[in-house]
């Protein structure tokens, strides 16, 4: 979040840095004019100062973009271990993961950097351009946390079919079942 105010010592501190930056740049005209509007105080261009492309993104939003990236490499594992027969016989398309939808979902943000520290390389895809995919991944994920909770570690194919299901109807969650 950009400041609307910043007081005198937060201003002059931050003129000060980027005084010693501008000693070890190449460039130091650049500073110049953070310099400057930091000294008058302009507040309409405070937001030349603050380079940040987002807003801060909650803890809870951190954890469930986890959550559901977890979600997937399990179904993914699943997937793999199943023979060409049973593949063929699942909706898999219905188990793809779309990413976040880039202008409105703050997950989109958090993905985006887990990629690029190659925290999470496996996942590439990481726009979409519909809001569904949120609320698909939170029914989903509500059946990935009733397996968990209830010891359930390793997908199989039924479990792949209740996925599937639970995306198709998400009202199901009362029908969660356990496969052993």
């Amino acid at each position: 979040m950009i400041p609307e105010t910043l007081s005198v010592v937060e201003r002059q501190i931050l003129a000060n840095q980027f005084r010693i930056l501008s000693k070890m740049e190449n460039d130091p005209q650049a500073y110049e004019t953070k310099i400057e509007i930091l000294e008058n105080g302009f507040t309409e261009k405070y937001i030349e100062i603050f380079d940040l492309n987002t807003e801060e993104i909650p803890m809870d939003i951190c954890e469930e973009t986890t959550q559901i990236l977890h979600m997937f490499r399990r179904i993914n594992t699943a997937i793999e271990a199943l023979s060409h027969i049973e593949k063929t016989e699942l909706e898999l398309d219905k188990l793809h993961f779309e990413g976040f939808d880039a202008k409105r979902d703050p997950h989109y943000h958090y993905l985006q950097y887990l990629i690029n520290t190659n925290e999470w390389r496996d996942f590439n895809v990481i726009y979409s351009g519909g809001e569904y995919q949120l609320s698909k991944y939170r029914s989903m994920l509500e059946y990935q946390i009733f397996l968990l909770d209830n010891d359930h570690y390793d997908l199989k194919k039924e479990n792949l079919e209740h996925f599937i299901d639970v995306v198709i109807n998400p009202t199901k969650k009362s029908a969660f079942k356990l496969v052993v």
